[in-house]
C-alpha cells in the first residue's frame, strides 16, 4: 500500500510541485493512509488532524475549563502577551483547519495542492511556535505551586 501511495504522491508532486513525499510524510504521516485514492484530500485530512489536536491544547490555555485541572494549572504560567501572541497562532490554525474542511469538500486537486504547498512552508514556522508553547506548558510542572491555588477548596 506504502508503494502505491508513494507513487501517486509522486505523480502530484510532479504535476503540482508539491514537497517531497519524505518531508510531507515526516511531518503529516502520509505513509499511514489506507488508499491512494483521493490522496490530496486524504493528506489534508491528515494535516486537519493534527491541526485539530494542537488547537485543542492552545484552546486548553487560552480558555481553561475551571474543571480540568491541567488546564488551570497551565494557564498560570503564561503572561497576557503570551497568551495574545499563543491566540493570533490559534487563529491562523484555526484558519488553516477552516480553509482544509471548505477544500476537501470542493475536491478541486488543484486548489488542494496549492494549499498543500502554502501550507507546508507555513507549518515550520508554526511547529517552532508550538514547540515554545508545549515546553513551557511542560516546564510548568516542574515548579513549585500550592496545592490550594490549584485545587480551589473543597468543602
Amino acid at each position: 500500500m506504502v508503494e502505491e501511495i508513494i507513487k501517486k504522491y509522486g505523480s502530484l508532486c510532479k504535476n503540482y510541485s508539491l514537497p517531497g513525499y519524505d518531508s510531507i510524510n515526516n511531518e503529516f504521516e502520509i505513509s499511514s493512509l489506507d488508499d491512494e485514492e483521493f490522496l490530496l484530500r486524504n493528506i489534508l485530512r491528515k494535516v486537519a488532524e493534527k491541526l485539530e489536536f494542537y488547537c485543542g491544547i492552545l484552546s486548553e490555555v487560552l480558555q481553561p475549563d475551571t474543571s480540568s485541572l491541567s488546564s488551570m494549572h497551565e494557564t498560570r504560567f503564561f503572561m497576557d502577551d503570551e497568551k495574545t501572541r499563543m491566540y493570533a497562532l490559534y487563529k491562523k490554525m484555526m484558519k488553516s483547519y477552516r480553509k482544509i474542511i471548505s477544500l476537501v469538500l470542493q475536491s478541486d486537486e488543484s486548489l488542494q495542492a496549492s494549499f498543500l504547498k502554502e501550507f507546508y512552508v507555513e507549518w515550520k514556522n508554526t511547529k517552532q511556535e508550538l514547540v515554545y508553547y508545549l515546553e513551557k506548558m511542560e516546564g510548568s510542572w516542574e515548579k513549585e505551586t500550592k496545592m490550594e491555588e490549584d485545587l480551589g477548596y473543597f468543602g
